[in-house]
């Protein structure tokens, strides 16, 4: 004997929900990519926000880095002087 039943749900029939409009400050709150930097502004853009992870996350680490837009290559090629960097615009530590 063949059974004739199905394992989903009926289906519904609701209108549907309207979504939230995505809000237009949004896009600035995405983190606009780093490739195509110059080699002093990788320096620069990449010191700066490992300063600011410093004090948010007590630092990055190359996939985070990543994760914020720079390639594999342009940190293998600024990320120390990056770092020496932001040590010299942190200051002295006491």
């Amino acid at each position: 004997m063949r059974r004739v039943s199905c394992n989903r749900l009926p289906a519904v029939s609701r209108p549907a929900v309207a979504q939230a409009k995505v809000p237009d400050y949004i896009d600035t709150a995405l983190v606009k990519p780093r490739a195509p930097l110059s080699p002093s502004e990788t320096v620069k853009r990449m010191a700066d926000d490992m300063r600011e992870a410093s004090y948010r996350e007590g630092g990055l680490t190359e996939d985070d880095l990543e994760r914020k837009g720079f390639t594999r290559s342009q940190i293998k090629a600024h990320a120390a002087d990056a770092r020496a960097l932001a040590q010299q615009l942190a200051g002295p530590s006491l």
